[in-house]
């Protein structure tokens, strides 16, 4: 009842709103909707660029190989949200595990490719760039079997911005010109018969670190990237030095997969050097992936054994590694971040800020701080106070938190958005918010 009195008593002020009013909206600057602000991705020079032709760099998760249990719970819509909204990642890199003796996309293709889509809808709904990766270190020998998956997702997927290829996870000691380059430019060709535009990222000689190989003889495709990965306590400052001489030839560079711990996905976790390489990437706009989000016991995998495969994980359900990762992608939304930061400081009360843009058209972002754990639940009203969408119907954790509203199929208007948060205390609160056609 309260509700309906706000909403009647709203009505007539909000009627006389003019086009000239609308016309002061705010402009959407956050990351948090990555292909809404920057869409269309390109390579010019050594740099990945945006659809204004400025300079981006990309920071998220990659999930586990497909196939294997302890990764393939997490190829899931509630999962990728999460990790946008929590972590505020602003891509997600799909591993579609290749080879295995009982699994794996050459035994499963259809299992495998059916999980990778997943991942894919979920990040062109959620509006965040996705990684489709060839996860295999002798796909050489497979290169059928790659244009064949590769042509599919291009056929299904090619419209999207969101959409990344990377043809080949990891090369092992092989010759890039006779070995690498020749598989690269099969695949390719492919793809760019069917999709013309959207980034391509190759891998390189020495389990994706021969960036500087690769510098010397590149492909000749627009829009291609080079694939670079590094364990921070095996890979250091030599390392850097090769992606430095990649960068000074002229090639663009994706840190597609990168663990904060030994090669081995195990062993000491290195923060020096993670603080070392952050450093590295910040300097020179480099977009990156951690490995991984699974459960198993190792080092470099971000979640406890047990973490539900949805989200929703607490500070108990990240692994050292986990929280340090987290805190790197939350802190790269502050311009003074120059390596792993401390962590931020939990909100001290409840909010409910007004949403970006507004007025807006399609979408919009509505944020929102919770100083507890509490159930929230967020809903859209029309002005005749009749709920039209439910956006949040969950527990949250304490913290900063943001959700999409994609009002496609809403007409223009005027509506409003309410909170109710249940924790220890109650917050309700409610904004109003105007989409323009």
């Amino acid at each position: 009842m309260i509700l309906q009195k706000i909403f009647v008593s709203f009505r007539m002020v909000l009627l006389i709103i003019t086009l000239t009013n609308l016309s002061s909206a705010v402009v959407f600057s956050d990351d948090t909707l990555s292909v809404d602000k920057h869409g269309q991705l390109s390579v010019k020079g050594n740099k990945i660029i945006d659809q204004n032709g400025n300079p981006v760099a990309l920071h998220g998760m990659s999930l586990f190989w497909s196939q294997y249990g302890e990764g393939s719970p997490y190829y899931n819509y509630n999962c990728i949200k999460w990790l946008r909204d929590n972590w505020n990642c602003t891509v997600v890199r799909a591993a579609c595990g290749i080879n295995g003796f009982t699994d794996g996309y050459l035994v499963n293709p259809q299992t495998e490719l059916a999980k990778v889509k997943v991942v894919i809808d979920a990040c062109i709904d959620l509006g965040i760039y996705v990684i489709v990766d060839w996860h295999d270190d002798n796909a050489e020998n497979h290169i059928s079997q790659s244009i064949s998956f590769f042509e599919e997702i291009a056929g299904e997927y090619g419209y999207a911005p969101n959409l990344i290829y990377e043809i080949y996870n990891e090369p092992q000691q092989v010759s890039w010109t006779t070995v690498v380059k020749p598989y690269a430019d099969s695949v390719i060709k492919q793809i760019r018969a069917i999709d013309s535009v959207n980034l391509i990222i190759v891998g390189t000689p020495t389990w994706s670190q021969d960036v500087d190989i690769a510098s010397y003889d590149p492909l000749p495709y627009n829009n291609v990237a080079y694939t670079l990965h590094f364990y921070a306590a095996t890979h250091k400052q030599p390392l850097r030095d090769k992606a430095t001489t990649a960068l000074k030839n002229g090639i663009a560079l994706f840190v597609t997969e990168w663990g904060t711990c030994e090669s081995s996905g195990t062993g000491i976790l290195d923060s020096v050097e993670v603080g070392n390489w952050s450093k590295f990437m910040n300097n020179n706009m480099l977009s990156w992936c951690n490995w991984a989000i699974d459960d198993k016991v190792e080092t470099s995998a971000a979640l406890v054994p047990g973490a539900s495969a949805t989200g929703g994980w607490s500070g108990s359900d990240l692994t050292k590694s986990g929280v340090i990762v987290r805190k790197m992608i939350l802190a790269w939304q502050d311009p003074t971040f120059t390596s792993v930061a401390p962590a931020k400081e939990l909100p001290m009360n409840y909010e409910l800020r007004q949403n970006y843009p507004n007025p807006f058209n399609p979408s919009t972002i509505i944020s929102y701080s919770l100083p507890e754990e509490a159930k929230v639940k967020i809903d859209i009203y029309n002005l005749l106070g009749q709920k039209v969408a439910a956006l949040v119907d969950e527990v949250e954790v304490a913290g900063n938190h943001t959700v999409r509203w994609g009002a496609h199929n809403f007409s223009s208007g005027i509506y409003f958005y309410r909170i109710k948060a249940e924790g220890k205390k109650t917050f309700e609160k409610t904004q109003k918010l105007v989409l323009i056609r």
